[in-house]
């Protein structure tokens, strides 16, 4: 396991930590360093597909409601890390609401550039590391979704209340999906967000014949919440505390 501290061009500095997958999670929690969360909440998914409108609605949800939520309820973000979709979205969104939460980010390294970086040449399809998170933990792979595992570990181990937020997304963020409420999480799906999630929401909401076997477990297993794209951001922060404050 390494760390080291990055600088990216805006100034902000990350905390990046590289492991391998046979690292146990609270040794790269301690590495981390922390303070630990009230709660955490995990953004799956992505913007593929989507019209400006639609996304320029979703940053709003993003900057109005999960950020916010995020620092009232002392709660770190989880999510990929890489400056595309929604995780653009979630950082923009942070330093909006003044980074009054951490946003820990979980990558594949073999898939990742960043500043200083051993791999920032060379790699044809290498993604840049979003510039506003404030903690990265990059896992030994060069397969998108080879951090997948090491993610849910550490989720698990913060020993948290736990909500994962799905917005869009394909097969890898169904896979998500279905992982975190297989761990027993609660799963907001963002409604009108696109493919995966409103496939999810069709089969909640109508009951409609499920389009894969990941879609049926997921539905069966209770713990699904929608929320509609376009409802009022204020809704989703109470939708946010409710599931996340001790009742």
């Amino acid at each position: 396991m390494r760390k080291n501290t990055i600088t990216f061009e805006n100034g902000n500095r990350a905390v990046v930590i590289t492991t391998s997958h046979d690292t146990d999670a609270q040794t790269i929690l301690k590495a981390l360093d922390f303070a630990q969360p009230r709660a955490l909440i995990m953004v799956f998914g992505g913007a593929k597909g989507l019209d400006d409108s639609r996304k320029t609605r979703l940053a709003e949800l993003f900057i109005n409601a999960i950020a916010p939520a995020a620092a009232e309820l002392g709660a770190l973000i989880m999510d990929g890390g890489t400056q595309s979709g929604v995780m653009a979205m979630m950082g923009e969104a942070v330093v909006r609401d003044g980074r009054r939460c951490e946003l820990l980010g979980i990558a594949p390294a073999g898939k990742v550039t960043y500043p200083g970086g051993l791999r920032e040449v060379g790699i044809a399809d290498g993604v840049p590391l979003e510039p506003n998170h404030s903690h990265f933990v990059l896992v030994e792979s060069d397969e998108w979704g080879g951090e997948t595992g090491k993610m849910l570990e550490l989720a698990c181990a913060f020993n948290a209340p736990i909500v994962a937020i799905l917005v869009n997304g394909g097969a890898i963020a169904a896979d998500e999906a279905l992982q975190s409420v297989r761990n027993g999480w609660q799963l907001l799906v963002i409604e009108g967000s696109g493919r995966f999630a409103d496939e999810l929401s069709a089969a909640v909401r109508d009951g409609q014949v499920a389009k894969s076997v990941e879609i049926s477990e997921i539905v069966r297993s209770g713990r699904v919440a929608l929320f509609h794209a376009d409802d009022a951001a204020q809704k989703l922060r109470e939708e946010l505390r409710r599931m996340l404050l001790p009742h």
